[in-house]
């Protein structure tokens, strides 16, 4: 495997180009941090964060700064969930969220020319939990010019969910069935959201995070369709080199490595790992587990 500076060396690392970044975004502030050395690297990561979170959770902040020890540079970002600048903190469970999956796909993709235009020879992107969720669904989103100047993307415990899974777990656990929130035409939810519990969500919303396309899609289509909803992680199809490392020890994303086993089985671009005795967020000494499988994947 190929060799990497362990995350303490930053201590004594050289100084770094890192600081923030602004982009509008139709009518608010999108924020990142754009972390490179001062000779620059021919590499960057495009780093995303998981459900709710920001770009200085620990396991950002750490991916990071050790991409960088390592020579490549790095611009991660906060999804802004419909609000203007969003500070580096959880998005709060107790507003009413209108924000939508597919408004972060926008952002996403926002970032991403950004990179295009400061000009790299090679681009990865990378996404914790749900952020490796909306990483993947970003790049099947690309037409094949763009999805070919993607040199690997990893998906770190990325959250997947049979569409019959969803829909058992929201009738065993809410007593909800998801059939009646397609058929339904009420705005507002107090609904499971996100890891918030009894949220107030907008239909739109919820259906945009856990399902795919709108009312005619719906409607349009049989159960069967649906094995492409939203918590699936579209892999089957995809041309793209996807390093898929899991947890052990997740609690949160504990039928990931299940999911992805079968795919892996089949198709040669898709890796899969798993880090023996981790949590969901890789702490610890599970962290140079993690980079090591990163660094030798960004050859």
């Amino acid at each position: 495997m190929k060799k990497f500076l362990p995350i303490f060396l930053v201590l004594f690392s050289t100084y770094s180009l890192s600081g923030p970044l602004e982009l509008k975004h139709k009518s608010i502030s999108l924020n990142g941090i754009y972390s490179s050395i001062p000779e620059k690297s021919k590499s960057i990561a495009l780093i995303l964060h998981g459900t709710r979170g920001h770009q200085n959770l620990e396991i950002i902040t750490m991916l990071r700064d050790s991409l960088l020890e390592n020579g490549i540079d790095s611009l991660t970002i906060n999804l802004s969930y419909g609000i203007n600048n969003r500070t580096n903190d959880f998005l709060s469970c107790d507003i009413e969220h209108k924000h939508k999956q597919s408004n972060s796909q926008d952002e996403i993709k926002l970032w991403y020319e950004y990179i295009k235009k400061i000009g790299y020879e090679k681009i990865y992107l990378i996404g914790h939990s749900r952020g490796g969720l909306d990483i993947i669904n970003f790049h099947e989103s690309l037409d094949s010019k763009n999805q070919n100047s993607i040199n690997s993307i990893f998906l770190l415990a990325p959250i997947s969910e049979t569409w019959e899974s969803l829909l058992d777990r929201y009738k065993k656990k809410y007593n909800i069935d998801i059939w009646d929130l397609v058929k339904s035409k009420t705005e507002k939810l107090k609904i499971s959201f996100l890891g918030c519990e009894d949220a107030t969500v907008y239909r739109d919303t919820f259906l945009d995070y856990y399902l795919v396309g709108g009312d005619a899609y719906f409607f349009a289509s049989d159960a069967t369709r649906f094995a492409d909803h939203g918590l699936n992680l579209h892999l089957a199809n995809t041309s793209g080199k996807v390093h898929v490392i899991t947890a052990s020890e997740d609690t949160i994303t504990p039928n990931t490595h299940k999911i992805v086993k079968d795919i892996a089985a089949r198709k040669t671009n898709i890796e899969l790992y798993q880090v023996e005795g981790s949590d969901h967020f890789f702490r610890d000494f599970y962290f140079d587990d993690l980079m090591e499988i990163v660094m030798d994947g960004t050859n």
